[in-house]
């Protein structure tokens, strides 16, 4: 590839853009992994963070660095619901400011000189959310309006959260991973068609004798699975009266699915963000509209017995597609996008015009209304 190609390619991919999109609401951890009586350390968007409980159970989020002599703060202590740091025994409080300076009186103006960098965090549907960016430049909208739906409606809906796991790719490429027309060959081994030789009626249809039929939905592109004379095989994808949009900044993917013919369809919500320029942590859970408890026991049921086992298939498949590409720069250099990748492109100019919007004229683009409705 030309030296000019490439600097075309770096000028897409916004220097800075690989380790983040900044100035939104990230759920950083799931709430069990953040016990009380214990800082815990994470890195998210390229930033070591510290998070803890305070005296109410608040959650809190601090950089993960003691401004005196800079130790992790995430090995310190939680005292009186301010975090302490285990070497000198500096204190701080959820918004930064340090509190206390053993050797110092009450009232030492070095206590406003000593902050550390604090992030907005809220508990919510199960996560721990950290608002990662500059809060007073770009003030946070209410976590309430940049969540789905069903995290704010537990009586007409139940959520099944899995565990959050770490891909060793750059965010993009996971994101790129989550097109609408992969799942037919890519995880032939997890969706609802499994590879098998065709027997007497049943829809089941060897790998080698299925194609992709390229459909448009309110949902964005498709793909489905058909077999050698186009007859559609069951494939698991919903794909009609679908609401909501299919990508959301700063990183949610959905998904409905119908598992099986004839079966209630769910949403799988996916979060894809960066530790780092090269690993990315993914947030996932499941839901279903359920207002009865019949409909939240067959909805446990078909978590437990169909969802789950499938969609760990599913990660580890995505997380190795993802991995498999290698290097960013490279493997965008060295792709050639096709008809049906219109999807693709279209979140990799929202993902730059959301970050340059913020870099070169001040302004934090949002979501439109009605984006994180639940799907079906």
């Amino acid at each position: 590839m030309s030296d000019t190609a490439v600097k075309e390619l770096v000028q897409l991919i916004p220097e800075g853009l690989p380790t983040g999109l900044r100035n939104y609401w990230y759920p950083i951890l799931q709430t069990e992994e953040l016990p009380a009586g214990k800082p815990v350390g994470l890195k998210v968007l390229g930033e070591n963070l510290a998070a803890w409980r305070d005296a109410d159970g608040q959650p809190n989020v601090v950089r993960d660095r003691c401004p005196h002599r800079s130790i992790r703060l995430s090995v310190g202590r939680v005292m009186d619901g301010e975090l302490q740091c285990l070497m000198h025994g500096l204190r701080f409080n959820g918004e930064g400011r340090c509190t206390l300076i053993p050797w110092e009186t009450a009232h030492t103006p070095h206590h406003d000189r000593l902050g550390v960098p604090a992030y907005p965090a809220r508990e919510l549907g199960g996560y721990i959310w950290a608002y990662l960016g500059d809060p007073v430049r770009f003030p946070p909208p209410p976590l309430e309006t940049q969540v789905p739906e069903e995290l704010l409606k537990p009586d007409e809906f139940i959520c099944f959260r899995l565990p959050t796991s770490t891909w060793k790719a750059n965010w993009l490429l996971a994101i790129d991973g989550s097109d609408g027309f992969h799942a037919v060959v890519l995880h032939t081994d997890s969706q609802a068609v499994h590879r098998a030789e065709r027997k007497p009626g049943s829809n089941e249809v060897p790998l080698e004798d299925r194609r992709i039929k390229i459909i448009r939905t309110s949902h964005g592109v498709r793909g489905v699975s058909v077999d050698l004379e186009g007859e559609p095989i069951n494939h698991g994808h919903f794909t009609v009266d679908v609401k909501g949009q299919r990508f959301c900044l700063p990183c949610l993917t959905t998904n409905p699915i119908m598992p099986a013919p004839g079966a209630a369809p769910y949403a799988s919500r996916l979060w894809q963000f960066p530790q780092d320029a090269q690993h990315t942590t993914v947030v996932r859970f499941l839901s279903w509209r359920a207002r009865t408890e019949a409909e939240r026991a067959a909805a446990t049921r078909l978590f437990n017995e169909v969802a789950l086992p499938r969609l760990e298939l599913v990660n580890a498949e995505d997380a190795f597609a993802a991995e498999a590409q290698g290097d960013l720069i490279e493997a965008r250099s060295r792709e050639y996008l096709l008809a049906p990748d219109e999807d693709v492109i279209k979140v990799r100019r929202l993902l730059r015009t959301a970050f340059v919007s913020q870099a070169q004229h001040g302004e934090r683009i949002d979501n439109p209304a009605g984006s994180l409705a639940y799907p079906a």
